[in-house]
């Protein structure tokens, strides 16, 4: 059995943030981190920039085991937790060790939903997912595979259908459509991405630029049945393709700790702290309660993940009752093909009951209000005005300071 202060699950960016900062302010604290992959940290949202040959491999590895014990933190890679107990505060492994602590993070992250969690009666090839190195190096084994091979008279042989509407999907479509893939791309209904998120304007413009650069959408598309290489859709097309990729959001998996309350991810309040108040979630793991949306909220995004590690680090050692609020409006960026998406705070959220929007050409501005209040939006090659939104957001504001603020800018024009 082996004593820590602070035991860490999971040693992404929140994990190994919380350690070092740990570390940081405690000299001579013990600290472990329990990991279920194979390397030391590396960075996900580098993956694509790989993929896309923007970067070499080696720039996605952004720490070694040396780095670790420099800092006097113990790294278990490849170790997966078995079970918590919350009483004893004793924690073990798949793999028999045991741990005892003082405190305790879960920042176990998320994984791609696998394949029997969106379909059903299914035997399919097996999709392309990108959820770590292992999954990464794949796809470009699957791409350079095809581009040996060459384009077939039918043009299977550079063929691949894109299945889910999320961030990872998009990545997906630009990196295969930079190797000269014929892309294929599903919509679960009459526009890509969900209507209520992007709105009939917003969609145009999304799917303007997917077209642009030859990506195929099939609307109204849910997957039916799968036989091989076969996809039989709800909407009666059928696509052969040689390449697929699942990017249908995220499933968390906390059967390694009974006594917690959770939802989707932990329940947490504004200091990340779970129900069990010497354990505390970050990352994916956690459902916490946002101060300025009013709700509990999962933000898993790499920014977001890192300050929800170092929050989480303070809040471990605080003695005195000075426990630090995790305040940051959620916010999501990424450039895909030349447009420059990003969210911020609750999108497309079902308790929204009025929408304030601005568009024009190829640009949008899309904000959710609730009982008066901006909760959330969607920009779309408009990411000078996130600062400003985010503050809105921040205070509570609602249309009519939206009004104020963009519609003579826009009049300006």
């Amino acid at each position: 059995m082996q004593q820590v202060d602070y035991l860490i699950i999971g040693g992404g960016i929140a994990g190994t943030t919380c350690a070092e900062t740990l570390r940081s302010l405690d000299a001579d604290a013990k600290i472990a981190i329990l990991d279920r992959e194979r390397h030391p940290l590396y960075s996900k949202v580098l993956i694509p920039a790989y993929l896309k040959g923007k970067i070499a491999r080696e720039k996605i590895f952004l720490r070694n085991v040396v780095q670790y014990q420099s800092q006097n933190i113990d790294l278990y890679t490849e170790t997966v937790v078995a079970a918590v107990d919350t009483v004893k505060k004793e924690v073990l492994t798949r793999d028999n060790k045991q741990f005892t602590y003082q405190k305790l993070l879960v920042a176990s992250g998320g994984t791609p939903k696998k394949l029997n969690e969106v379909f059903s009666s299914t035997t399919p090839i097996e999709p392309l997912m990108m959820r770590n190195i292992e999954d990464m190096d794949a796809i470009k084994e699957a791409m350079d595979a095809a581009e040996t091979l060459g384009r077939s008279p039918t043009g299977e042989a550079k063929k691949i259908l894109i299945v889910g509407e999320s961030f990872i999907a998009l990545e997906f479509l630009e990196i295969f459509s930079l190797r000269g893939f014929e892309v294929h791309m599903l919509a679960r209904g009459k526009y890509w991405g969900g209507e209520k998120k992007f709105g009939e304007e917003g969609s145009r413009i999304m799917e303007e630029n997917f077209r642009l650069h030859d990506a195929i959408i099939h609307r109204n598309a849910e997957i039916n049945f799968i036989k091989n290489d076969e996809f039989y859709l709800k909407n009666g097309e059928h696509i052969k393709t040689p390449l697929w990729a699942l990017g249908a959001g995220l499933t968390r998996d906390f059967s390694f700790l009974q006594n917690i309350e959770k939802n989707i991810g932990l329940l947490c309040d504004k200091y990340l702290r779970t129900s069990d108040p010497d354990i505390f979630a970050a990352g994916d793991a956690a459902e916490y309660y946002d101060i300025f949306l009013k709700r509990r909220i999962t933000v898993g995004n790499w920014t977001s993940s890192f300050l929800q590690g170092r929050c989480a680090a303070m809040n471990m050692l605080s003695m005195d009752g000075k426990a630090q609020v995790f305040k940051t409006i959620p916010a999501y960026t990424l450039v895909n093909l030349g447009t420059n998406l990003t969210f911020l705070g609750a999108v497309g959220c079902e308790t929204a009951d009025d929408i304030f929007e601005l568009s024009d050409d190829n640009r949008l501005m899309r904000v959710f209000l609730e009982k008066g209040n901006a909760i959330g939006t969607v920009l779309i090659n408009r990411f000078s005005d996130k600062l400003t939104l985010s503050k809105l957001i921040e205070n509570g504001h609602g249309k009519e300071e939206l009004e104020k603020i963009f519609k003579p800018a826009l009049a300006g024009q």
